[in-house]
This record gives structure tokens, sequence and C-alpha cells, in this order.
């Protein structure tokens, strides 16, 4: 059994993503024995201007032992996690692609919502994507594959190679689009 480490960045998936991350991440958490559970860690980068915030509903769902909130200013502890998580998550309906292209430049896979915006970015090789809905099936969607994610580390394998590669062919400065 693996760690299974969850990074998310606060202030650019907005409130409502917070939010799902959390609940996402709590479903998952409370759904598994307590031998999973001490695998399982959610990191939340933020800027500071929502670490209170994410604090407050950590502390409220059960979660906050597991959920480590860094500041934006820690930025040799945000590498750290980058090399050492398992899965990015990014509920976010902004055009994210900069930071998937980050997450890629250390194989860290991708979990966001699907968006034209991402076509060319998120394939089935480097992360996963669910259809933007309501919040609590979002929640209920985002837990669905972090829970996939965590009793398949054989998908989190080929999702990290895939994403280390797509960041050196798409994202890399020797990469040139032929469109």
């Amino acid at each position: 059994m693996s760690k299974f480490n969850v990074l998310s960045l606060g202030e650019f998936i907005h409130k409502e993503g917070i939010d799902v991350t959390l609940e996402a991440f709590a479903d998952l958490y409370y759904d598994v024995t307590s031998k999973h559970q001490k695998q399982m860690k959610l990191i939340m980068v933020t800027k500071g201007a929502l670490q209170d915030y994410i604090h407050e509903r950590a502390n409220k769902l059960g979660i906050q032992k597991v959920t480590e909130i860094i500041p934006w200013s820690e930025q040799e502890e945000i590498e750290d996690w980058y090399k050492n998580a398992s899965v990015m998550l990014l509920p976010s309906t902004d055009n994210i692609t900069r930071l998937i292209a980050e997450a890629f430049s250390f194989g860290l896979p991708v979990v966001c919502y699907e968006s034209e915006e991402l076509d060319d970015t998120m394939d089935p090789s480097c992360g996963m994507t669910i259809e933007h809905d309501n919040f609590q099936d979002n929640v209920i969607e985002f837990s669905d594959v972090l829970r996939m994610l965590y009793f398949d580390p054989e998908a989190r394998k080929i999702l990290k190679r895939g994403a280390l590669k797509k960041y050196e062919t798409q994202f890399s400065w020797g990469y040139t689009d032929a469109a």
C-alpha cells in the first residue's frame, strides 16, 4: 500500500473548487478503513486569502489532521509536494492549462473538469476529466476518480508516465505546434 497524496491549488480554483476538493477528499477518506486512511493526505497550496476558510472547512469535515495547508511563499515545500503527490485535483472551470503544464512537468497526473480549452491538453494518458455538473454530483464524481486512483496504483504509474511524456512533447521548450 503506497502513500496517496492529493495536491490542490487553493485560490487558483476559487471557493467552489476548494469546497469540491475538500468534500471529495473527505468522501474518499471516510469511505475507507483506518489502515487506508493512514496512507492519505490532502495538500492545499494557498496564497493566504482563503487559508482560514480552508482550515475551517477541513475542521468541519473532520479531515484537518490529514489536510496540510502550504502558503504560496513556501516554493521549496510546494516543489517537494509536486514531486511526492499522487495526483493534482483541479476542480476549476477557468482555463487552467498553465497549472496543468506545471503539474505535468513533475509527472503529476491531473484530475479536472472537461472543457474545450483543455481538449489538446488533457487525455486519458495523463489525467482524468469529469463533466461539470451540480455541486454534489461534482463531489461524487471527483471522489469516485480519487477512489479509483487510490486503489489502482498501476493506473497512477501509467498516468504519471503519460503526464511527463505530455509535458515533454507539448509544453517543453523544444515543442513546436505543427498546426
